[in-house]
C-alpha cells in the first residue's frame, strides 16, 4: 500500500486571481455593463452557497449571485460574484467590496490589464486585486464544473 502525503503549503490547487469591485449597481446590471462595455458574455448561474455560512444554508434564502463567462478561443474563465447580497461578505477578505471578479487560468499581467480596464468604467467606483487571501477563503471559490454550475 502506498502512502500519499498532502503538502498543505502547496497552493497549486487553485489557479485564479480575485479582483474586488466597488460599484452601486445591482448584480444583473453589473453583468450587463461588463457584457456591453467590455464585450463579455456573462451568463447567470446557480447561486454560490459556501459551506459553513449560516445565511446561505437556508434553501429559501438567496446565496451569492454568480455570473460566468469564458472568452472564445482563450483559456481564461471569469466569474462575477455578487458580494453584497447578504450581511456578511462571501469571503472575509472581500469585506467592503460589492463584487468579486474571479479570473481563472490567466497570468498576473492579464489580471492587471483587467483592473485597468475596469477602472475606466464610470459605474465602477474602485477596484483592485485582492491579496493575502486565506486558503480557507480560496477553497470556498473553487468550482468543480466551470461551465455548467446550474
Amino acid at each position: 500500500m502506498v502512502d500519499v502525503l498532502l503538502d498543505i503549503d502547496d497552493q497549486s490547487w487553485y489557479n485564479f486571481s480575485l479582483i474586488g469591485i466597488v460599484a452601486q449597481e445591482p448584480d444583473y446590471r453589473m453583468a450587463w455593463l461588463l457584457n456591453t462595455q467590455l464585450n463579455m458574455n456573462f451568463i447567470r448561474k446557480a447561486d454560490l452557497r459556501p459551506a459553513g455560512n449560516a445565511e446561505t444554508s437556508v434553501p429559501d434564502r438567496p446565496g451569492y449571485s454568480v455570473f460566468y463567462c469564458r472568452l472564445p478561443f482563450q483559456e481564461p474563465q471569469f466569474r462575477l460574484i455578487g458580494n453584497k447580497t447578504l450581511p456578511q461578505p462571501c469571503i472575509k477578505e472581500s469585506d467592503g467590496f460589492d463584487f468579486i471578479l474571479q479570473i481563472s487560468d490567466a497570468p498576473s499581467t492579464f489580471v492587471e490589464e483587467w483592473v485597468k480596464s475596469l477602472r475606466k468604467l464610470p459605474a465602477i467606483q474602485w477596484c483592485g486585486t485582492l491579496k493575502n487571501i486565506s486558503d480557507k477563503s480560496m477553497s470556498l471559490l473553487i468550482f468543480e464544473d466551470h461551465e455548467d454550475t446550474t
